[in-house]
This record gives structure tokens, C-alpha cells and sequence, in this order.
């Protein structure tokens, strides 16, 4: 490898990604929302606690809530790092993935160099990476994507690629952090541990009776050394090592479940649903899940070409872990998470893959190239493949700064959820400081105004307020993002006596719960 040609990947990804985060004031999303005050609730001393509650899952009994029991710690722990040093502020809570979304393209270049030992190819899959289209909103904002890609991705290849128990090792202490940036970051384990079953089989090998002196014992330990600190804190906190929120999922009927009161998510419920129901969506959704790959980890255009390479690279060791990675995620979000999968999970966990995709694209394209050039006779394959090459780069780019111009610029990421800023203002004014507040992003409501806050659940009025008196909420602010059920509610905001309409901003309502302490 080029060291130069290192030191400008990474002066160039940088570039774009300062320029792409310093568009973005505020999280702008939920998921955001929530590491950014848990970096701050951990600077000012909180430790893993939470003053909102955006799920019912657990079941929450008060506030605070101990935090990080669906969603990992790593993105908070992160920015809690940077803005102990540099303040707590939104930048210094971005700073470190814009660092980490730095080395993406690298990790990219290494794999494509490692691979095909061309310096074109290797510098094709970079500059794919660092036009990423759906992603590059994404890569410097305080949430799991840069961690999962940095960490996702080198876990993958160190366990295919290395061949020494230090590389193991490596790869084990890789994917700890990947599961410790994403709960499903536990899918890492089982391609990268079939990966060294695969290996001994082509080399010959038997799979030693005594499974501790084995290399491949390496990359769980490497796993444990990290995670089995958040374990031990779980047990503390929730008795299990692995908090059950998360696998409660499985038995959804529909996304909006997820926000449920009152409701016990398991076997029953699911059988609830309708079998023949069930199975529609199921299968509905293993076509949603290749076009939400084709198109967010593809830019469209270019799935072809990745799928030729990958399946040209099939055979590489240092690719096939990621190649199992793939169709274990694909089924996981598709058939058993499927509506947390096609509502951001497959998006986001497929993070540690774009290394491997855009190193598979500038393969493709020579095969695709190749095969038509043995086909016709005036086609210079060399040259077709330069002309290729860089327009499919260009017309990354051009997808790319559309996609920013579109996510971030048009839709005014910096005024996503102005109405929660409004709203504390106007409470400010009325005296009122710290009262528990409804909203449909509590993160984000508690990040604006520093108010604690509880998630509006899925259901009636009357469901609303019971999850109001239980935890003594006073205000609700409801806006277009509202449950189906309260449709009636937001478009007559007098419709309920038990509701006061005590302010309107922009389209969102802040109400009086007057029942609650009933």
C-alpha cells in the first residue's frame, strides 16, 4: 500500500465529512438525539442514565431510567470523551466520527489493495466510499454508522484475512466494539467464527477437540475483553447480560408497535396478528430488504457491479466473512426483525459492509468490461475500464451532493423539531423548568429544552393518559408525527376536555394534561 496515497484518503475523506457536519447544528433525528444527551448526562456526572423514555419495552417505572438498554453505549461514550475535553457541546459530541468516518475509506482502499494489488482499484473503492450516497449524512453524526463501519468492517476482514492469534485477537476485540456501537453487532460473531471452520476445511485441517488452545478461541476473547464489562453492567442493572428490550421486536405486528403501552410483545401477540398476515409481510419484506441494499448500499447504479465482484471474490478469505455477514444480516432484518429492519436497521448494520462493497465495485466493473470486450473486438477493455471507472465515481459524487442537498439542505436539518425549542421557550416563560413533557421524539425534547420526557404511545387517548398519570406527565406536544390512533386528536385539538390546548406552534400542539394526576 501507498502511504501517500493514505495520508490523501484521509485528508480528502476528512474534508468532505467537516464540510457535510458543519451543515448540521443538531442531531436532527431521534437516534442522534439520544447519544448526544447521553454523552452529556455521562460528562455531567449521571452516569448510563436517562431522563425520558422513548420505549415501553422494558417496562420503564420512573425517571430517571437506567439508559443504553436498546440502543449501545459506544456512540454516547464517544462524544462523552470529546466533550470532556473540548466542552459539551454538539461539535465536540460530532468530532469523533468525523475522525472515525475518516478511516472508512481507507479501510475500503486496504481491502481493494490486499485483493487486487491495483493501485486504480483501490483508490476506485476510497473514492466510492467517500461518496457514499445515503450515507454520507450519516457518517459525522453522533450515532452507531461510524462506529459499525470502522469497527464492523475490520472485524470482518481480520477474522478472514489474519491468520495469526494476535490478528484473532484483533478481530475479536473489533467486533466487541461493533457490539458495543449496535445491539445486532452480535451477528458479527457467527460468520466470523464459520469463516475459521471454512479455512481449516480448505486447508485440510480437523477442528481441535480442545477448542481453548484453538486460534479461533482468540476472537472471543477479543469479544469478551470488551463487552464483558456491559455485560456485568446489565446483570446489575436489568439481571441479564443482554437486555431483553431489543429481542422483544421479533414479535411485531407493524413498526408503530414498538412505541406500545401496556402491551406484552411475544409469541401470542405475534400469533395474534394472523399467520397468513405474518407470512405476507415476511415475504413482502425480502424483496423491501434487496431494495433497500440496491439502493442505499448500491447508490442503485452501481448494486450490479458490486454484486459481480463479490461474487468473483467469493473465495478470498478476507472476504468471505463479510460475504456470510450479508446474508445472515439480509435475513435477520428481513424475516425476524422485520419492521425495525426495513424502518433503519438493515441501513444502519450494513454499515460494516460498505468497505466490501466498494472494494467489490471496481472488481465488477473489470469483470462486466471484460466480458464485453471478449465480445467485441473494438473495445480496448483497459481503457473502457479508466473511462468507466471515473464516471462512476462522478456520477457517485453528483448522487451523493444530491442526496446532502436533499436530507440536510432542502429539508433544513437544523430546523427538525424547531416546535420542541419553541415549545420550551414558551414553558420558560410560564415558569415551568423541569415538568415531564409527552413528545413523539423524547431525546429531542429533552435535548432543546432539558425537560424529562416520555414517548407518546401507540394508541387512543385514553392509553395516553394512562401512561401520563404513571409518570405524573403535565404537558403534551403532539405534531404531524403523531400515533394513527390520535390522528382524530391533532386534526380537532379540542376534541378532548382532558386535553388543554394551551399553545400552537407551527402545526404542533402543546397541551395540558389536566387528568393526570387522576
Amino acid at each position: 500500500m501507498n502511504r501517500r496515497d493514505l495520508l490523501a484518503i484521509f485528508s480528502i475523506t476528512l474534508l468532505f465529512r467537516l464540510a457535510v457536519a458543519a451543515l448540521q447544528t443538531h442531531p436532527g433525528y431521534m437516534d442522534a438525539y439520544y447519544y448526544t444527551v447521553g454523552a452529556q448526562r455521562l460528562v455531567a456526572g449521571f452516569d448510563f442514565t436517562e431522563p425520558y423514555v422513548w420505549n415501553y419495552l422494558d417496562p420503564p417505572t420512573g425517571l430517571p431510567h437506567p439508559s443504553h438498554l436498546y440502543w449501545m453505549p459506544l456512540p454516547s461514550v464517544l462524544s462523552a470523551i470529546f466533550m470532556a475535553l473540548f466542552g459539551s457541546s454538539y461539535r465536540a459530541a460530532q468530532a469523533p466520527f468525523v475522525l472515525l468516518a475518516a478511516i472508512v475509506p481507507l479501510i475500503a482502499y486496504a481491502i481493494a489493495w490486499r485483493i487486487t494489488a491495483q493501485r486504480r482499484a483501490a483508490w476506485g473503492a476510497a473514492l466510492l466510499l467517500i461518496f457514499s450516497g445515503f450515507y454520507l449524512p450519516f457518517w459525522g453524526v453522533p450515532e452507531s454508522f461510524t462506529p459499525y463501519a470502522v469497527f464492523g468492517s475490520l472485524a470482518l476482514w481480520m477474522s478472514g484475512a489474519g491468520r495469526s492469534k494476535r490478528a484473532l485477537l484483533a478481530a475479536g476485540v473489533c467486533a466487541g466494539l461493533a457490539h458495543l456501537s449496535r445491539a445486532d453487532g452480535m451477528l458479527l460473531l457467527a460468520p466470523m467464527l464459520f469463516a475459521q471452520v471454512l479455512r481449516m476445511r480448505d486447508e485440510g485441517g480437523r477442528m481441535k477437540l480442545n477448542f481453548i488452545l484453538h486460534p479461533s478461541s482468540f476472537l472471543l476473547i477479543g469479544y469478551l475483553l470488551v463487552m464483558l464489562p456491559w455485560f456485568l453492567r446489565n446483570i446489575a442493572v436489568v439481571g441479564a447480560p443482554i437486555a431483553p428490550a431489543g429481542a422483544q421486536t421479533l414479535w411485531l405486528c407493524s413498526y408503530d408497535e414498538l412505541f406500545s403501552y401496556g402491551v406484552r410483545l411475544d409469541l401470542n401477540h405475534w400469533l395474534g396478528c394472523g399467520l397468513d398476515q405474518m407470512a405476507i409481510t415476511k415475504v413482502r419484506a425480502l424483496g423491501t430488504g434487496l431494495a433497500h441494499l440496491s439502493a442505499e448500499n448500491g447508490l442503485v447504479f452501481l448494486a450490479p457491479l458490486m454484486a459481480a465482484g463479490l461474487w468473483r471474490l467469493r473465495r478470498q478469505p478476507g472476504v468471505r466473512p463479510a460475504l456470510l455477514y450479508l446474508v445472515l444480516l439480509y435475513l435477520a432484518m428481513t424475516l425476524a426483525f422485520t419492521f425495525v429492519g426495513e424502518r433503519g436497521g438493515l441501513f444502519h448494520s450494513s454499515a460494516a459492509l460498505m468497505p466490501f462493497l466498494c472494494a467489490a465495485a471496481p472488481i465488477g466493473l473489470e469483470t462486466v468490461v471484460n466480458a464485453i470486450a471478449r465480445r467485441r473486438r473494438t473495445w480496448n477493455g483497459e481503457v473502457a475500464q479508466r473511462v468507466f471507472g471515473i464516471g462512476a465515481v462522478a456520477l457517485a459524487a453528483l448522487f451523493s451532493a444530491a442526496l446532502v442537498w436533499g436530507r440536510v439542505i432542502r429539508s433544513d436539518w437544523n430546523r427538525a423539531d424547531a416546535a420542541y425549542r419553541e415549545a420550551g421557550a414558551w414553558l420558560a416563560g410560564q415558569g415551568d423548568m423541569d415538568s415531564i413533557v409527552m413528545a413523539g421524539n423524547p431525546p429531542g425534547f429533552t435535548y432543546h429544552t432539558g425537560h424529562p420526557s416520555i414517548v407518546i404511545p401507540n394508541g387512543e387517548v385514553d392509553t395516553l393518559l394512562a401512561a401520563a398519570r404513571q409518570f405524573n406527565a403535565k404537558w403534551l406536544i403532539l405534531d404531524a408525527n403523531r400515533p394513527t390512533p390520535l390522528a382524530p386528536l391533532y386534526d380537532d385539538p379540542q376534541l378532548d376536555p382532558r386535553l388543554k390546548l394551551s399553545a400552537t406552534f407551527d402545526r404542533a400542539y402543546l397541551f395540558q394534561i389536566a387528568d393526570a394526576s387522576r
